[in-house]
């Protein structure tokens, strides 16, 4: 399904540019820097929510552990650890429930999505050979994959003989491609900055539609499962994000390629929660702006939560954080949890009700 787009008659834009969303504070619940006995978070990259068992899944890549928390913040234990076999991880990156209870995760520097079951017991791997995967969700027997999320650099695929190139990469549970989601509303000859543009976030929404926001763009695209693109959307930003762009290319004596690129941080992550609601994490400067407070980026970036729609496609309102998030869910009762990174550095796995 490459570059798969729907007749011109089913894609419209929706841009809520008139008026600021309405914002919405926080009350914190709980919080916790530390946990079990003296250890620490040291990368948290994903966080997935267990409703029907009360768990919180932290997947912190710099630990390459799954770590498990109750509703009240309570550690419980680890899954996985640092290693090459079975239910260990070269680098764990993202995670998602599975039918049966159980949890698939994404080691993204062993090419391969691990499943545990309903106990945390390892279960089986799926070898991945045609793609890398750093986040993924499951659905109708189907793994959707992205190869890079967030602020992360776990990966930035390039296609040099394309001027498009894949959104999401379709596996079958055994880690083999079957199809791919793509769009050429934005060719880009430069494969570097290509690969900057389609970075997304994956969310699938309570009837199956993927929403897809852009890292480095004020753009959400809607998909049905089939690839097929029904929707795009922006929301009400209080900065216009720069439009990614090479800023320069040298090769090392070793023949090394270094790249850098110039471009603002939009859409960090995204989650549906227990109301239905698509949340997605959104950086509310610019870089240019940020930099000039703080020239070396020292101090985290300030966020907040846009609230979506998923059925209307209306932007709805926006919720107060902390800045520096670095993965997030959403829980029932009008619940958030996030590990955030405070002005001292220190990481906090934190729950607050909106």
């Amino acid at each position: 399904m490459k570059k798969a787009a729907g007749p011109i008659g089913l894609i419209c834009m929706a841009l809520f540019l008139a008026s600021p969303l309405l914002s919405v504070e926080t009350k914190t619940l709980w919080s916790k820097t530390s946990f079990g006995s003296s250890d620490y978070f040291q990368e948290p990259s994903d966080i997935e929510i267990d409703d029907a068992k009360s768990l919180i899944y932290v997947v912190d890549a710099g630990s390459n552990r799954v770590l498990v928390f109750d509703f009240q913040g309570e550690f419980l234990r680890a899954i996985g650890r640092k290693g090459q076999g079975p239910g260990e991880f070269a680098r764990a990156t993202g995670a998602c429930l599975v039918p049966g209870g159980g949890l698939a995760v994404a080691d993204f520097g062993g090419n391969r999505i691990d499943i545990f079951d309903a106990a945390g017991k390892f279960a089986r791997s799926a070898n991945v050979t045609e793609t890398r995967v750093a986040d993924l969700l499951f659905f109708e027997g189907r793994f959707y994959t992205v190869p890079s999320f967030g602020q992360s650099g776990y990966n930035v695929v390039m296609c040099s003989e394309e001027k498009s190139q894949p959104l999401v990469i379709v596996l079958d549970e055994q880690g083999k491609k079957v199809s791919e989601i793509a769009v050429d509303d934005f060719p880009e000859t430069h494969p570097f900055v290509r690969a900057i543009k389609h970075r997304v976030s994956l969310a699938l929404a309570p009837r199956g539609k993927l929403f897809l926001p852009y890292c480095p763009m004020n753009l959400v695209q809607v998909f049905e499962k089939s690839g097929q693109k029904v929707r795009d959307l922006s929301r009400p930003l209080p900065f216009k994000p720069m439009t990614p762009g090479l800023v320069s290319q040298k090769s090392t004596e070793e023949g090394i390629v270094q790249m850098r690129a110039e471009l603002d941080f939009v859409s960090l992550a995204a989650k549906f929660g227990p109301d239905g609601k698509l949340y997605i994490l959104t950086v509310t400067e610019s870089l240019s702006e940020i930099r000039k407070k703080n020239p070396k980026l020292e101090d985290p970036i300030p966020m907040r939560f846009d609230v979506v729609d998923p059925e209307t496609y209306q932007a709805l309102k926006t919720i107060a954080c902390d800045p520096g998030i670095k993965a997030f869910g959403v829980m029932d009762g009008g619940r958030l949890v996030y590990v955030y990174e405070d002005a001292e550095g220190e990481l906090t796995l934190k729950c607050v009700r909106y």
